[in-house]
């Protein structure tokens, strides 16, 4: 018998309330320096590999498997902050949030705003959330561990934390398979109806990164 997930009102005032503003803090905190830093890079170095300029970030093939395998990749990665007491949890979020924002303003050099704004918001709005939901699980994991090996609490996880946690991962997972089934089939598609440029080596860069 598959259990029944627990209240959402508990989940969100475990795991949501505390650690996702958090999280989005740094996201949002590594995304302005990545902007800053990323308006002086050349924009030849967007060009997808090939061509005459490589670009800077690990290109992703635009289909809804390899991006999806590529974007769990880097959540399992974040959620590896559970057993480093939150530090590959943090890494990841800063990482992440310093290419996105260097990756927009690569972007803008090459074309609108509204362009730029049709190659993330679509997949961004699923994608962005299941970051931040398995960002949290990170975070409290490792800030329960921090807590047990100060000697304030008695066990380092309960049966309750594993279930809850296991909800949210299953939740993230299903928004990232989302996402990518978005970036894969609609984003382009979408983008191209504002602009005549080439957006695939452009959007070939957007997705979630990984520090491996």
């Amino acid at each position: 018998m598959v259990p029944r997930p627990p209240p959402a009102a508990r989940l969100y005032r475990r795991w949501i309330a505390r650690y996702v503003p958090v999280a989005a803090l740094l996201l949002l905190a590594s995304g302005l320096v990545g902007f800053a830093l990323g308006s002086q890079v050349p924009s030849s170095w967007l060009q997808a590999p090939g061509t005459a300029g490589q670009s800077p970030f690990t290109p992703v093939e635009l289909t809804t498997v390899s991006l999806a395998v590529h974007n769990l990749g880097a959540l399992f990665v974040m959620f590896l902050g559970a057993v480093s007491l939150g530090a590959a949890t943090v890494l990841s979020l800063v990482l992440n949030g310093f290419v996105i924002g260097a990756i927009v303003a690569i972007a803008l050099k090459q074309v609108s705003p509204v362009v730029v704004a049709a190659l993330i918001v679509p997949h961004g709005l699923v994608e962005i959330p299941a970051l931040l939901v398995v960002a949290a699980v990170g975070l409290r994991f490792g800030w329960l561990s921090i807590q047990y090996l100060r000697g304030r609490t008695d066990a380092l996880l309960t049966t309750r934390d594993l279930r809850e946690a296991g909800w949210l991962l299953t939740l993230a997972v299903a928004l990232i398979v989302v996402a990518a089934f978005i970036e894969a089939n609609l984003t382009l598609e979408i983008a191209d109806r504002f602009t005549d440029a080439d957006l695939s080596g452009i959007a070939a860069n957007g997705a979630v990164v990984s520090p491996a």
